[in-house]
């Protein structure tokens, strides 16, 4: 009989350890590859995001500009680069936001990680700034559900 007791105590504390190391991480404490990896990303041809709208991740759904292209940064890194601001695309100018901050919504892409003031101090992308990937490429895109 003791051994039978035993052996559910231990069954119990292996369960509560299992359970423990499946809790989420605090919100603020993850990476962009982390959150990006929780986003379920999806092999995506590279021509078929540009153009697409950007949405800003709240439930009204602003644009926040178009996808422009799509370029392997100095770093090795893939950047979305993104005609931000302006009119109606008069007086936007281009920044790279990293491919693990956005998702696929629909036809639509959703920066998820970056406020609209945060991707305003971002820096404009430069010629240089990376190397253009054919349309032809697939890329890794998270996926993201509406936010209303």
């Amino acid at each position: 009989m003791p051994l039978r007791y035993a052996s559910i105590l231990v069954i119990g504390l292996l369960c509560a350890a299992g359970a423990a190391a499946d809790t989420p991480a605090a919100p603020g404490t993850l990476t962009l590859s982390e959150k990006s990896a929780r986003r379920f990303p999806q092999p995506v041809r590279v021509g078929d995001l540009i153009g697409r709208r950007v949405l800003e991740p709240v439930p009204a759904q602003p644009v926040l500009g178009r996808v422009a292209a799509i370029v392997r940064n100095p770093q090795g890194r893939i950047d979305v680069v993104v005609r931000f601001g302006g009119l109606l695309g008069l007086g936007s100018r281009p920044i790279a936001v990293p491919v693990e901050a956005v998702a696929l919504l629909g036809e639509h892409v959703a920066v998820l990680d970056f406020t609209p003031d945060q991707l305003n101090a971002f820096p404009s992308a430069s010629a240089d700034g990376g190397t253009a990937l054919p349309a032809d490429e697939r890329i890794r895109v998270g996926l993201t559900k509406p936010f209303h």
